[in-house]
């Protein structure tokens, strides 16, 4: 019977007269999401969104899909009909009918003030209405089964399942931001928690080319493929870096290294950043987990960037971020065998933890810094993802 999906939004309902853009990037995002699957274009309806879906809508797939779509809170398959109270019980039993459950309740919901039933008065009502129908108990607190009913204008939602969404603002309200990404464990989880917030994700990543394999980039694609199912489509710059590595650690002292392979790629992402128009950077950076991320260090390094450099995992311990990667899906990726990104080539003995920002400036002032950047600009790659189901056209 279903031939809805009623989308609820909690973060857009608090955005007063913007309001209605959040909730049209939303359901352009449902459409796209949605590609493949037989349905009509998503409709706002008063503080939710609904989905009309075809006959041959496959509701597996249209389930999986809407769980990777940042700013929904929960999505539910409904069955659509009136406010008429025959019609709603009607609907409410036949949902319930076939469903095993010894104790149940109603929970209405009117958007429309004015119609003559409180939600108590249409929750009694089509209560006894299946209590007339089937032994079973009412209970209000722990029941094993609750059935929906939204009133919207003229029409009703009724449905029995709430599923979770991954919350947030929708993918494209909140620019682009250029994501520095390792391969490792923690730069997916960053790129993740960056577009929850509503950005828009292009990838770099940087790899040790010619002086490592290329197993990093194929675990770097692996990544991106898993992350752009969350944004539709997706850009990854794979920039070679072993030759600007080797030309630091002939020119300059070694417990440096570190801090300035880390300037050079802040610069090169920030010329990917301008391609791109980006309004930021962002790494998986957490603070104290390694040599180049204690806090003097960080600034040593941002001192290079002219754009904001976000850091969502920055007060993260490493179990939570474990933790966070298994839940999106990208643990396993992260901890293949492969050769490591290219920080720890050419790795020094005792790497400096706690750089003074007027040292790295003289040290690095032995580099020509802006022909190092043309060197890396000019031997970029750069790949396109797209979800596997999103319509080439869109």
């Amino acid at each position: 019977m279903t031939s809805s999906v009623i989308v609820h939004y909690h973060e857009i309902g608090l955005k007063g007269k913007n309001r209605h853009f959040f909730e049209d990037v939303l359901r352009n995002n449902l459409d796209r999401a949605l590609g493949g699957v037989d349905h009509e274009g998503a409709r706002r309806l008063r503080g939710r969104i609904e989905v009309p879906l075809g006959e041959g809508a496959n509701l597996d797939v249209a389930c999986t899909r809407l769980s990777k779509v940042f700013g929904v809170t929960s999505f539910s398959f409904a069955n659509p009909t009136t406010t008429d109270l025959g019609a709603m019980q009607d609907t409410a039993w036949q949902l319930l009918r076939e469903e095993p459950f010894e104790t149940f309740r109603i929970a209405a919901r009117r958007s429309e003030k004015a119609y003559p039933m409180t939600s108590m008065e249409i929750n009694a009502a089509v209560g006894s209405y299946v209590l007339d129908r089937r032994p079973a108990r009412v209970d209000l607190a722990n029941p094993d089964m609750t059935c929906f009913i939204e009133l919207t204008g003229k029409q009703s939602f009724v449905y029995t399942r709430r599923h979770p969404g991954p919350g947030g603002l929708p993918v494209g309200v909140g620019g682009i931001i250029v994501c520095l990404l390792s391969g490792g464990i923690d730069s997916p989880v960053a790129a993740y928690k960056l577009m929850r917030r509503g950005c828009r994700i292009v990838f770099v990543h940087f790899h040790g080319e010619p002086f490592t394999d290329r197993s990093s980039q194929g675990v770097a694609r692996e990544l991106v493929q898993h992350l752009t199912e969350y944004q539709m489509r997706s850009l990854l710059y794979l920039v070679p870096f072993g030759e600007i590595q080797r030309e630091i650690s002939l020119q300059c002292d070694p417990d440096y290294r570190i801090v300035l392979y880390r300037r050079l790629m802040i610069r090169i992402a920030e010329q990917i950043a301008r391609r791109e128009k980006a309004l930021a950077l962002g790494t998986g950076e957490s603070l104290g987990q390694v040599a180049s991320q204690t806090l003097q260090n960080l600034r040593s390094i941002d001192e290079a960037a002219t754009l904001p450099v976000l850091r969502p995992l920055i007060g993260d311990d490493k179990r939570d971020i474990i933790a966070a990667a298994e839940a999106l899906g990208t643990y396993e990726a992260s901890i293949t065998p492969h050769v490591e990104d290219c920080c720890p080539l050419f790795m020094p003995p005792q790497p400096v933890t706690r750089s003074r920002l007027e040292e790295v400036l003289a040290v690095e002032s032995k580099l020509d810094v802006e022909a190092l950047v043309r060197r890396g600009m000019g031997s970029v790659k750069v790949e396109r993802f797209d979800a596997p189901w999103l319509d080439k056209a869109q």
